[in-house]
């Protein structure tokens, strides 16, 4: 699979590897992997996976996550693996991670205010972000992007994906 760059027919070759990368991923359950096996951990959720993983429709700020799910981010969290977050996934991570971080985590959810707010109310700093950036925190070892709350243009979450990808790699080598 490749993207053709312009009416040239030849495959753009940063687009080939991309694929290449992630064709080879592996993708599981939650409930069915150990933390201690993965070397990084990206968590992706669209709004209805938020809302059935969150009280947040009832409870605003002061949500709570499904016990299992914030389990096992605390546990991966804890190991110190790089853990990377799209979208609705970042506020489930910092509600999870709450109390257990080294410093409160610097994160986004792109420029979304109701979710900066519950990201803030949790002890997490919440920067605004144009689609496609990503923002870094080293001393908690997390990536994070406003994902498709950012951007629902294809071109732009492929950048998001792939600067995701990069961040948690260059963590990964420490």
């Amino acid at each position: 699979m490749y993207e053709t760059s312009g009416h040239d027919n030849k495959p753009n070759a940063s687009r080939t590897a991309y694929y290449d990368c992630v064709s080879k991923l592996e993708i599981s359950k939650t409930d069915e992997v150990k933390p201690g096996s993965l070397q990084a951990l990206i968590v992706t959720l669209g709004e209805n996976e938020f809302n059935r993983l969150s009280n947040f429709q009832q409870a605003g700020e002061a949500f709570g996550v499904d016990q299992g799910f914030r389990a096992f981010l605390r546990a991966a969290y804890r190991r110190g693996m790089p853990i990377g977050a799209f979208g609705y996934a970042v506020p489930i991570l910092v509600k999870s991670i709450q109390g257990i971080t080294k410093t409160g985590p610097v994160v986004t959810v792109g420029n979304n205010p109701i979710l900066q707010s519950s990201i803030d109310a949790a002890g997490a700093q919440a920067v605004a972000t144009r689609p496609t950036e990503v923002i870094i925190d080293e001393t908690n070892n997390l990536v994070t992007s406003g994902g498709m709350i950012a951007t629902n243009r294809p071109i732009e979450v492929a950048q998001d994906c792939e600067n995701m990808l990069k961040a948690i790699m260059e963590l990964i080598k420490g």
